[in-house]
């Protein structure tokens, strides 16, 4: 992007602080104040391009040292809005803030606007859901918050495309159990149940994942989500079933149970009252 450098007068404001912000000697010249706008720009320049798309990470380490938590929310949600009033359009600039923001509510925050915005592709109608199980597959610098984005959605259209996850080395999926903090739902729950399946030897991880969820919700949902949510006049979640957590605990034991160990299963069953 050196190229721009000086031809900035014949540029559009978001065409030149995105030149500026990939040029090495003229990134540090951005104010703080820029930044939100600059990181905005970078993603939509990109946004249908892979290569340079992947450049925006390191951008996004930079743009999170130069600004404060509220700002690049704000960013975000300028840029949401804008996506929202694209339908999807551009949907992709949204990954640098799931996968590089240091703050884990901002990116599980991001990480929702990727699942919920994204295009449908020409196969696959959760493009965004495909796109960070990818990526959690792909790079296991990948942050897990972006899997916790996907399991609050709650829909299990979304279960087919967890599949890859499963096959991933044992340290993996257990990383992605210990950090595991979404609202019980079936597809989360579910998601534990085929964990345990697979790797057996994550029992304790997998109780531990399913106690965690346990209380931050009252009622175990099975949804149905309106996505991508632009589509919608009033995307407005559908529920199709929900369970007290006692109710959901008695339709997981007959997996539970030959699975975990009377300590174990002790524990998932007093964290669902049950």
């Amino acid at each position: 992007m050196g190229l721009y450098q000086d031809n900035f007068t014949g540029l559009s404001e978001l065409e030149r602080l995105a030149a500026m912000a990939h040029d090495p000697v003229r990134v540090h010249e951005i104010g703080t104040d820029q930044w939100p706008l600059t990181m905005m720009a970078c993603g939509l320049m990109a946004s249908n391009d892979e290569e340079k798309l992947e450049e925006n990470f390191d951008i996004y380490d930079i743009f999170a040292s130069k600004t404060s938590v509220a700002a690049r929310k704000s960013s975000l949600i300028q840029l949401s809005r804008f996506i929202t009033g694209r339908k999807g359009e551009g949907w992709k600039s949204l990954i640098p803030y799931a996968t590089n923001e240091p703050d884990e509510a901002l990116s599980r925050k991001a990480a929702t606007y990727v699942v919920t915005l994204a295009q449908p592709g020409p196969t696959e109608h959760l493009a965004g859901v495909q796109e960070l199980v990818n990526r959690l597959v792909r790079d296991e610098f990948t942050p897990t918050t972006l899997l916790d984005a996907v399991l609050s959605l709650a829909d299990m259209r979304v279960l087919p495309l967890l599949q890859p996850l499963f096959e991933l080395p044992d340290e993996r999926m257990e990383e992605l159990l210990d950090t595991l903090e979404t609202t019980p739902n079936r597809l989360s729950c579910t998601f534990v149940l085929r964990a345990l399946e697979a790797y057996p030897s994550l029992a304790q991880e997998a109780a531990d994942a399913l106690c965690r969820m346990a209380p931050l919700s009252p009622v175990v949902l099975d949804l149905a989500l309106p996505i991508p949510t632009w589509a919608f006049e009033k995307p407005t979640p559908q529920p199709l079933h929900g369970w007290t957590p006692a109710e959901y605990f008695a339709r997981m034991l007959p997996e539970l149970q030959p699975a975990l160990d009377a300590d174990q299963l002790q524990e998932v069953r007093s964290a669902f009252k049950a």
